[in-house]
């Protein structure tokens, strides 16, 4: 029987937990640093009492099934390198957006929320959500594309003038906008002052006119964007994702926020957008439940 420590590495956090005899334990979450990394596996492995032979990992970053090299943080995850330190049967390499792709087959309908009814006429699916950064998966045709669109660059200055902001260049990626330090640098470029990401989502949910102004364009320019996904790919499923947007609910599922999804597109294109269906994860841990998904097809 095969058994697995199962780590989704963010930014900030690690989220852990073990699938041991068909088992799976406890989800638990704490901040480590980089270096950390490996004596935190270590000492993980430890405490399993060495029944532990496959380690499955879901980052941000580019992956080549080898490493990945993380975007969010300045590590490099190699997966011979890991197996071989580790004494593992196996290590594992997932994109932190493709586990969130694997993860549908271990979620219920309670874990989405509808935001937009449609009547999709394939499976094709985005899935987006900003975080750290912004993190984008395609499923065409059953098969799991993790991207890196976050870190392109095309798309910044139109976006940015959703802000009166114009061609501001501390805002060279996509991510640098479509995030939650992006939120933070938009607020302080417009307005001259300073606030955390968590604080201005706070104040724009009470209602204050300026960190409202953010959030509101902020989700403007995301969908905006979503629009063009859909376009160029044909997806007619659309799955937001992420505890930015979980928070924002309230003003997500507002009809004007909603109704970018028509407004902000070429009116021939009206149809496809209409019948898109989009619905807002709600489960909390889909990285760790996308290892293990993963985990049970090998």
């Amino acid at each position: 029987m095969k058994n697995a420590l199962l780590i989704d590495l963010g930014g900030t956090n690690v989220r852990y937990a073990s699938f041991i005899k068909n088992t799976l334990s406890e989800i638990t979450k704490e901040k480590i640093a980089d270096e950390e990394f490996i004596p935190f596996l270590t000492k993980l492995l430890e405490e399993e009492k060495n029944e532990i032979d496959y380690l499955v990992i879901a980052a941000a970053g580019p992956n080549d099934q080898r490493s990945i090299n993380l975007t969010n943080r300045n590590l490099l995850i190699d997966s011979s390198e890991l197996k071989a330190k580790l004494n593992l049967k196996e290590c594992l390499l997932l994109n932190d957006w493709e586990a969130v792709a694997q993860s549908l087959s271990e979620l219920n309908q309670e874990c989405f929320l509808p935001l937009k009814s449609g009547a999709p006429t394939s499976d094709n699916t985005l899935l987006i959500g900003p975080g750290t950064g912004l993190g984008v998966t395609l499923i065409i045709k059953d098969q799991i594309i993790p991207t890196e669109f976050g870190n392109t660059f095309s798309p910044t200055r139109s976006m940015l003038e959703i802000f009166d902001l114009g061609d501001n260049k501390i805002f060279f990626s996509l991510e640098n906008i479509l995030s939650g330090p992006g939120i933070e640098k938009l607020y302080e470029e417009k307005f001259g002052r300073k606030l955390s990401s968590e604080k201005i989502i706070s104040s724009a949910l009470k209602g204050d006119k300026d960190d409202f102004f953010i959030i509101e364009n902020f989700l403007k320019a995301l969908i905006s964007i979503i629009n063009d996904l859909v376009l160029s790919f044909s997806c007619e499923k659309v799955i937001l994702g992420g505890s930015i947007l979980n928070t924002l609910k309230p003003i997500l599922m507002t009809e004007k926020i909603l109704n970018y999804f028509l407004s902000e597109i070429n009116p021939k294109y009206s149809p496809l957008i209409e019948r898109t269906q989009v619905d807002l994860l709600t489960e909390d841990e889909p990285g760790i439940l996308g290892c293990l998904a993963f985990f049970k097809t090998k």
